[in-house]
């Protein structure tokens, strides 16, 4: 629950001070607050994505290409190479802040739109 407060802060400080450069006013405290939070919700995601192994089966899929590709003398090198990785391993490494970041990045993209159209 920590986590919420914390990013809830930072982004909010982050798009004050990026206002703060552009011209303090009520527009560009939104923008500013929606520019941030649009940046941290592409940064939450990109993390899930990370942490699910998406990247690891792509990985994966490229140098299983480049085994079958190989000519047979560089397919007989891989296999006594002991670091060529031939079995497919899943990343499941789940960081305690991606889904606060998505949640509180959302929640400030949807509110600042909202205000937007209400000003």
């Amino acid at each position: 629950m920590k986590y919420y407060g914390i990013i809830f802060m930072i982004e909010t400080l982050l798009g004050c001070f990026y206002a703060l450069f552009l011209g303090f006013n009520a527009t560009q405290l939104l923008n500013g607050i929606f520019m941030v939070s649009l940046f941290g919700l592409c940064i939450g995601l990109f993390l899930l994505i990370f942490s699910d192994g998406a990247f690891s089966i792509i990985g994966h899929s490229f140098r299983r290409f480049n085994y079958v590709m190989a000519p047979k003398r560089m397919k007989e090198a891989m296999d006594e190479d002991p670091l060529y990785k031939k079995e497919l391993r899943i990343r499941q490494d789940k960081y305690a802040i991606t889904m606060p970041l998505i949640l509180i990045s959302l929640t400030l993209v949807i509110l600042t739109l909202i205000i937007s159209i209400i000003l």
